[in-house]
């Protein structure tokens, strides 16, 4: 069975981060970062993207050529950086080919989406400068890619909702899963019978009660690709979730309890110690989930 080539190209993050850092770096930006990271994402971030930019730099290219999906923060100032458009140009290029599969998110934060679209408001300002000081066909392909991005779909931050901004991370974050988990299948899923088996273990995680579910079977028959497949599919119902493998050999190698430190210290961030109310911070959380 032949792969495609988004699946067969290595990629090295699951998101890249585009946005300027005077709007956004030290607040909606960051929260939003730490939030994909909390959930076990790799996600690129310029760190050194502190001014208006200049021409896309190689590595950035790669970043992003490396990354399954792109999200872009788009607030007021994001069409005076010639970094970002150049950005934004080379995601919406690889968006555009079939073959990459890439993924694009846009987040209008505290922008009109029809300003983006139309490039009006600030943004057509933005705009005429460039055209004032670059190549009028470098300018064209920013202007392309922005009117095609303020015409995708995303979330609109800062309208007549009366929401918090960190649920409106929250959502971007569920919805991030979601696409990754749906996206980047790996070969092994598409085994002949696993839907099936996959639906019927989704039913009985469903039904109350339910806290442990065992797969038996001899070695080689799919058992970890079948839970694997079954943890894509609800981990991101859950606020911390994840995947151990080989769990016998690891206790015969590092013992139990250094396994449980490795367990609870991915769960909740930290590692924990002697007398470390560990208990109570799972509690806490709304939901666990363990594969």
């Amino acid at each position: 069975m032949a792969s495609s080539s988004s699946s067969s190209r290595q990629m090295k993050h699951q998101v890249f981060l585009s946005f300027i850092g005077e709007d956004t770096r030290l607040n909606f930006t960051v929260h939003l970062l730490q939030a994909l990271k909390d959930k076990g994402l790799n996600v690129f971030f310029d760190e050194e993207k502190l001014e208006k930019g200049e021409e896309l730099s190689h590595a950035l290219s790669q970043a992003i050529a490396a990354s399954y999906l792109s999200i872009l923060v788009l607030s007021k100032d994001y069409a005076s950086s010639q970094s970002c458009l150049a950005e934004l140009s080379d995601i919406m290029d690889r968006k555009r080919k079939p073959t990459d599969k890439h993924i694009v998110l846009p987040i209008f934060y505290h922008v009109d989406p029809s300003d983006v679209r139309n490039i009006g408001g600030t943004f057509k300002t933005s705009f005429e400068e460039h055209e004032s000081k670059r190549p009028i066909e470098d300018v064209k392909r920013w202007k392309a890619a922005f009117a095609e991005i303020g015409a995708s779909k995303g979330w609109h931050i800062g309208g007549k909702s009366d929401r918090f901004e960190t649920e409106y991370i929250k959502d971007v974050v569920e919805y991030v899963l979601k696409k990754l988990n749906s996206n980047c299948r790996s070969v092994s899923e598409e085994l002949a019978g696993i839907d099936d088996q996959k639906k019927k273990l989704l039913v009985l995680i469903e039904q109350s009660g339910i806290h442990v579910i065992g797969l038996w079977g001899m070695s080689g028959i799919g058992k970890t690709t079948l839970a694997d497949a079954v943890y894509k599919e609800v981990s991101p119902k859950f606020e911390c979730s994840l995947f151990l493998q080989n769990i016998s050999e690891k206790i015969k190698k590092q013992g139990s309890e250094s396994l449980r430190n490795e367990l609870l210290s991915k769960l909740l961030n930290n590692t924990p110690s002697i007398g470390y109310p560990y208990h109570e911070r799972l509690n806490n959380k709304k939901n666990t989930s363990c594969l």
